[in-house]
């Protein structure tokens, strides 16, 4: 009976240090994300995808400033403002564009074709993560699509290459034209992109209560409410 209790009591303190792992992770990465929406926010639909130093005797500040040293937010903004994809050492960013003949080409489709170049422009003693970052969550039409020829699943595969990612996003996409997408097409999309990337890789982080905050998109393996409602 005593091994039994000893057993109980090792299992819950491990179960809590899972717990209490996955809440410091998601700080972690609120912290982050607030740190790189400040440098390289834009107006409009936009997308980052950042290689993040992974080192632990950094503060995020250093961290956050060697990602900024490398690709200073003007540069980057002035970029993809003026409708040019953003390739740089650390960074490589997009915001929508809008074809001439109609239509446009969504800004993570825009960067999700230049992860290799961010996975090859490591150094060989680099220990970074990827941060895939895009404004609104891909749409069920095309992004997300199983069909569509612009969809980015096959592609996102690349971020594989990664020991570490996170794919991130802070708000529900809500198409302008048609009929609006259901909470069960939204979940049907992120468990597509799910596919490629595992779902327990993707966020949401948005603003609550006056400070960012993360939220995993996986609950018990099936996608969370709050990641596709906008109630």
């Amino acid at each position: 009976m005593a091994g039994l209790c000893w057993m109980a009591v090792m299992l819950a303190v491990f179960l809590s240090a899972e717990n209490s792992l996955a809440v410091m992770d998601q700080n972690r990465l609120a912290a982050i994300v607030h740190g790189i929406l400040r440098e390289y926010r834009t107006r409009g639909m936009f997308s980052l995808a950042i290689r993040i130093p992974d080192n632990q005797n950094q503060n995020l500040k250093q961290i956050l400033q060697q990602v900024f040293g490398s690709d200073p937010g003007n540069n980057v903004k002035n970029t993809i403002n003026s409708g040019e994809v953003y390739i740089g050492n650390r960074v490589v960013a997009a915001k929508v564009l809008q074809r001439p003949t109609g239509g446009a080409e969504h800004a993570e489709s825009r960067v999700v074709d230049h992860l290799d170049h961010l996975f090859n422009s490591r150094n060989a003693n680099d220990h970074d993560w990827l941060l895939f970052y895009v404004y609104a969550s891909p749409c069920v039409e095309k992004c997300s699509s199983n069909r569509h020829r612009e969809s980015i699943l096959q592609r996102l595969n690349h971020i594989r290459q990664w020991d570490n990612y996170a794919v991130v996003f802070s708000t529900i996409f809500i198409p302008r034209t048609g009929q609006p997408n259901t909470d069960r097409q939204r979940s049907a999309a992120l468990q597509r992109i799910g596919s490629s990337v595992g779902l327990d890789n993707i966020f949401r982080c948005a603003r609550q209560d006056h400070r960012m905050q993360c939220t995993s998109c996986s609950v018990g393996g099936q996608v969370a409410p709050y990641c596709v409602s906008n109630s």
